[in-house]
């Protein structure tokens, strides 16, 4: 229609123009089809910058060689290739060239539109596999240490092992349902909490002095489902368990708008019988960061300090709301 109306005013008879473009269309339409469904898709996947344009320069020119015997056919006139190709062959070639090129500019927007959501796709299913396999490995390995607490309670024929066996039950009932999610309520995770440091406490009665406190109001607030157990089975596996003195842990959970910021600290023995303690490490720590890293990325801040008492986890982490 464009071409019709610009030479329709030129040439003053738009009924012939219009219909001579339109006669154009199959011309126009091979050659573009040809660039971006076969030249374009070739040059992509080879890379090959000289083919690609020797393809669409021979494309274009047996286009519009045809189309000027086209347009010589319907005007009665001779075909000859002195005639066909003369000035008005550059402008047809120019005109086709145009078009060609404004469809290719459209599929190469498009191809990238699409490459760069497919991009994403993959990405994001890589990550969601990798939180899948961390999530494989926390849960055995979370499980594997509550059980031997349990054990521990069972040796000595304690009255408590009911309760303790109670306790793991729910333990269990979390980690099968709540742990699914890739976020839960902030209420079921200090439930969750709450009932680690329940069991616990049954294994080490008066002995282990133990804080927890929660500040400010967690309703609405969703967090990633087990990202604190670790942290808190250090504090208990690390410090109390080789502390025969006092030992004491204290843990913090305060939210504050849309931020969460938690604190774990425990006592750290220093010698026992004559020697120096060291620290044993597990997946479990390198499992929390990996899942920091793909659930928060820069929304969080992880601190680990040591002295030679004490040892402290600060995590601070922007909170997901419940749309």
């Amino acid at each position: 229609m464009i071409f019709g109306l610009v030479y329709g005013k030129f040439g003053n008879d738009y009924p012939y123009y219009f219909l001579e473009s339109l006669g154009m269309v199959p011309f126009v339409m091979a050659s573009t089809y040809i660039t971006i469904y076969l030249i374009l898709p070739y040059y992509l996947r080879k890379q090959s910058f000289f083919l690609s344009l020797i393809f669409f320069l021979g494309s274009l020119l047996l286009t519009c060689t045809l189309q000027r015997m086209f347009l010589r056919y319907i005007n009665d006139l001779e075909i000859r290739i002195s005639e066909i190709y003369d000035l008005s062959f550059l402008s047809l070639f120019l005109e086709t060239n145009f078009m060609v090129g404004i469809a290719m500019a459209i599929k190469l927007i498009k191809t990238g539109v699409e490459q760069q959501k497919e991009k994403f796709e993959i990405e994001k299913r890589t990550l969601q596999s990798e939180l899948n396999l961390l999530k494989a490995q926390i849960h055995p390995h979370f499980l594997f240490n509550t059980m031997n607490n349990l054990y521990a309670l069972s040796i000595g024929q304690s009255t408590k092992t009911s309760e303790g066996i109670a306790k793991v039950s729910d333990l269990l009932r979390a980690v099968l349902y709540d742990c699914n999610e890739v976020y839960i309520d902030m209420e079921k995770e200090i439930a969750l909490i709450r009932n680690y440091i329940d069991l616990q406490t049954l294994r080490y009665g008066n002995r282990l002095s133990i804080e927890f406190r929660i500040e400010g109001c967690p309703t609405g607030i969703r967090i990633a489902p087990m990202l604190y157990i670790t942290f808190i089975e250090n504090c208990f596996k690390h410090g109390s368990s080789n502390d025969s003195d006092h030992p004491w842990i204290k843990i913090l959970l305060r939210i504050d708008h849309r931020q969460i910021y938690f604190v774990a600290e425990n006592s750290k023995p220093q010698w026992i019988n004559g020697k120096v303690t060291e620290e044993k490490g597990g997946i479990g720590l390198e499992n929390v960061r990996k899942r920091l890293e793909i659930l928060y990325k820069n929304n969080y801040n992880l601190t680990i300090s040591e002295s030679d008492h004490q040892h402290k986890v600060e995590l601070v982490l922007k909170a997901v709301e419940v749309e």
